[in-house]
């Protein structure tokens, strides 16, 4: 297991929050980039499979492609007639500033994500509730409710597979768009039935162990902040400053805009 993995999550949470506003904030294409590779590179350090980030990020090639096609055609002229002109789609010129800028969005984007999946492929949800419980104070009624809340998602996938695994032995459905919508509708029935079975289940287990009828609760696991986490916040923050310094030393790194105007 990486080092990432053993972090408290709030550390990760506060590492990241300020690094996010940061990046959303650049006018730039480098520093999206710069903090992209960051996030790779730290993500491999921890032995994270790399196809798992590459394929999370797989999808924001898309929106990158979205943003640079549709920005010249719903970015203010003003802004970006002062550029060449690339070529006319319709009567509509195409600038250079334009593509850019839908470039520049694009990137922020994957560079979000980048930096999001150094929490999201490194940490464990029950950990980050009990760590919000334990250190953050957010009261145990709600925060316990919501890891029991998420942990019906995997199981509920799993009785939808064994829904569709006992259609496909009767020989029902049909290959196709239309073929799965309406297997689908079949398995609306018996997985709603499961859900209210289970929540049942639930209701009964935590009322049995008096779940809300105290103000405090003790826990099976004790998350804790450590002072490794503290060093990973500094030491994070102090490599953002030196990737934002490095980038304007290059001369590469743009004003950060608090609006960016379209």
């Amino acid at each position: 297991m990486g080092w990432l993995y053993r972090l408290n999550p709030l550390a990760k949470v506060i590492a990241l929050a300020p690094v996010l506003a940061v990046v959303a904030l650049t006018t730039d294409p480098f520093a999206p980039l710069a903090f992209t590779a960051l996030a790779l590179v730290l993500l491999a350090s921890s032995r994270v499979p790399l196809h798992s980030a590459l394929y999370a990020l797989a999808p924001m090639l898309l929106v990158l492609l979205g943003f640079v096609v549709l920005y010249p055609f719903l970015i203010r002229r003003e802004l970006v007639s002062h550029t060449p002109t690339l070529l006319q789609v319709g009567g509509v010129p195409i600038y250079e500033g334009a593509i850019m800028a839908g470039l520049r969005a694009g990137l922020r984007i994957i560079a979000l994500v980048s930096l999001a999946l150094l929490f999201n492929l490194t940490t464990d949800v029950s950990d980050f509730m009990r760590a919000l419980v334990q250190q953050a104070r957010l009261p145990y009624r709600i925060g316990y409710s919501i890891m029991v809340a998420l942990r019906f998602a995997p199981l509920l996938r799993y009785e939808l597979e064994l829904i569709r695994s006992a259609h496909r032995v009767r020989g029902i459905g049909q290959p196709g768009l239309l073929g799965d919508f309406a297997q689908l509708r079949r398995a609306i029935v018996p997985l709603l039935a499961s859900s209210i079975r289970r929540a049942e289940r639930a209701a009964l287990a935590m009322d049995g162990r008096a779940f809300g009828a105290f103000s405090t609760r003790t826990h099976f696991r004790r998350v804790r902040l450590t002072p490794l986490d503290g060093a990973f916040v500094l030491a994070f923050w102090a490599l953002v400053a030196l990737v934002m310094l490095a980038l304007q030393a290059l001369g590469v790194l743009g004003p950060l805009s608090f609006v960016q105007r379209v």
